[in-house]
């Protein structure tokens, strides 16, 4: 009796974990099938970009640093002015960004009928979510081209979570439109010699990125340089003519504006010095050491030669940390977990310096074997690309400058692991056959890990509100990133001046646009002079009756709290905050100078 018990507890036992089995197995073939599914993977990628705008649809577009200038700019146009900076005195013609994003801007001014940057900058916000939205569906089609569903799928997510994506989409910068048109006109190349449509739509993606920044240059050069590769000289030929176009146009518009009495005979003494780096062009502005320090002089060959070899050893870790999230967040984390002690700090740094650098020369390795596999297009634009960032003057600014090229990055990186993982399968031992294919997952997943960690701690701690009354004196309340203590402050100052000033005064502060935005008033950089007595005479020229000093990007408080150290007769504090981080002056004596 037993025993026919035990059989058939056995044997239900037996049914039951084959049924389990087969249950799992079939669980298995429908995820596969599902990752397989092009249709759902997108629906998932669309789902997740819209969860992660939701909490920032809310409120105008970010305005602060270049986001001021292309609105500003976009109002000059839309106004019938041209292409000038109205907050300058004189409103001087701008040299340094192309106008595409501008000419968008007034767009929408023109269709709105206002240029209100509260009214137009919520409609510029949701514009931007569906542009990203299009950015995330023709990255995925982008890589479905050279990788399968679920590598395709993968990649995607480390484009999306990527932290100056996200952050740069929440700037009225170009940058996503920038990197949008180049991932179209590298799909368009693809099936060049299919169509001469596609060979149309190489040309105007290529022209689009040019128009939205100036190193869009870069398509254009790996467009002909393709061709001379493929011995194409003909074809090379006509292509170097069609970018010559648009290259020569801008040219000979910055020449035209370099050339002027009005460029010549600045509103003020300063207004077109090398170092205004929103007032000059690219050339004048990186013919400086260091513009935001002037006071070390111009540069010469041999120091760009310098400059390029320093710039180009920090390439691979700041890929590396594109792709994943910068070193301040990485360390951050190892010691929440290992503690704060000073020989786990040096170890900790030591260890994730070192891991990202070789993690930066996977990506370079997938760029090389892209190349000797003669997939040409996408490693000719990235390495060009990444020589022109070494021409610059601006590492700490890399990260933002690698956005545009994210894709084409995820894309080397997960070609070199690829062939690291095939190599493992024909070289290594029967047992450890599977290591390359657990470490391409395991890097993959890591990266991913730290974007995701990134993106829940900026969204729940750097995500942060602003406050302020709008031109109409409504308040105006959303959401920015990094919109900390620092920006808290200088905009407290920005409203105080706006309640003294009157319209005909002239504010000199860090960030001219986002306060000529706010107030309307004229609103001018500080000086970068080292000498005090230099500086306040420089001041004097525009004449200056505001300056509002706080801690900026630029650091101008370094030449600007000098002179009101220096000259307590000419500048009297008038406002404040609390932490006294951020502060006020009034010139004492405006009206001798105004007549002067």
């Amino acid at each position: 009796m037993i025993n026919s018990l035990h059989s058939h507890a056995t044997d239900a036992a037996s049914t039951t974990t084959e049924t389990a089995v087969r249950d799992a197995a079939e669980t298995n073939k429908s995820l596969a099938r599902w990752l397989k599914n092009e249709k759902i993977l997108l629906l998932i990628l669309i789902a997740l970009t819209v969860i992660t705008w939701l909490p920032r649809l809310k409120g105008p577009i970010d305005l602060r640093w270049d986001g001021g200038v292309y609105y500003i700019l976009g109002t000059a146009l839309a106004e019938g002015k041209g292409y000038k900076l109205l907050n300058e005195p004189g409103e001087i013609e701008a040299v340094q960004y192309p106008p595409l994003l501008p000419a968008i801007i007034a767009g929408y001014q023109l269709v709105l009928g206002t240029d209100d940057p509260t009214t137009v900058g919520q409609w510029l916000r949701f514009s931007a979510f569906i542009i990203f939205i299009v950015y995330i569906c023709v990255t995925y089609r982008f890589f479905k081209n050279h990788l399968s569903s679920r590598y395709a799928f993968l990649a995607t997510l480390l484009c999306l979570f990527s932290l100056h994506v996200y952050f740069l989409s929440d700037l009225l910068f170009p940058e996503i439109p920038f990197s949008l048109v180049t991932v179209l006109f590298v799909l368009c190349h693809r099936k060049e010699d299919k169509s001469r449509v596609y060979s149309v739509l190489t040309y105007l993606f290529a022209v689009a990125s040019f128009a939205l920044r100036t190193v869009g240059m870069a398509a254009f050069a790996a467009w002909v340089l393709e061709s001379l590769v493929r011995s194409r000289f003909k074809q090379a030929a006509l292509r170097a003519v069609l970018v010559l176009i648009p290259i020569l146009c801008w040219q000979f518009y910055i020449a035209s504006v370099e050339s002027s009495y009005a460029y010549n005979h600045p509103a003020y003494a300063y207004q077109r010095a090398p170092y205004m780096f929103y007032n000059v062009t690219y050339a004048r502005n990186i013919s400086l050491r260091d513009p935001f320090t002037p006071e070390k002089g111009v540069t010469s060959p041999a120091k760009i030669v310098r400059r390029v070899v320093r710039n180009a050893t920090y390439i691979p870790l700041n890929i590396a940390e594109a792709l994943s999230t910068s070193r301040g967040y990485w360390e951050s984390w190892w010691r929440l977990l290992l503690g704060e002690a000073t020989i786990i700090q040096f170890i900790i740094s030591w260890s994730i310096f070192l891991i990202l650098y070789v993690f930066g020369f996977f990506v370079l390795g997938g760029l090389a074997l892209q190349l000797l596999r003669r997939q040409r297009i996408v490693p000719l634009y990235g390495s060009i690309y990444l020589a022109a960032l070494c021409l610059t003057p601006f590492p700490q600014q890399y990260l933002r400058y690698l956005m545009p090229v994210v894709p084409f990055l995820v894309l080397s990186l997960i070609v070199f692991l690829s062939a690291a993982r095939d190599a493992s399968h024909r070289f290594l031992p029967s047992q450890w056959t599977n290591f390359g294919t657990y470490f391409t997952v395991a890097t993959l997943s890591i990266a991913l890990l730290a974007e995701i960690l990134c993106f829940i701690t900026n969204y729940t701690q750097y995500h942060e509100r602003i406050a302020y009354l709008d031109r109409q004196h409504q308040p105006v309340e959303y959401r920015l990133f990094f919109y900390n203590k620092s920006y808290q402050a200088f905009d407290a100052s920005v409203s105080y001046v706006r309640q003294q000033a009157k319209p005909d005064d002239v504010v000199a502060a860090g960030l001219p646009h986002w306060v000529y935005l706010r107030t309307g008033l004229k609103t001018v950089m500080p000086p970068f002079e080292k000498d005090a007595v230099t500086a306040q005479q420089l001041l004097d020229s525009v004449p200056v009756s505001y300056l509002i000093i706080c801690q900026d990007v630029i650091g101008s408080e370094r030449y600007t709290l000098p002179v009101v150290r220096q000259f307590t007769d000419q500048w009297r504090q008038i406002y404040s905050t609390p932490e006294g981080d951020c502060a006020v002056y009034q010139r004492a004596n405006r009206q001798r100078v105004a007549d002067q």
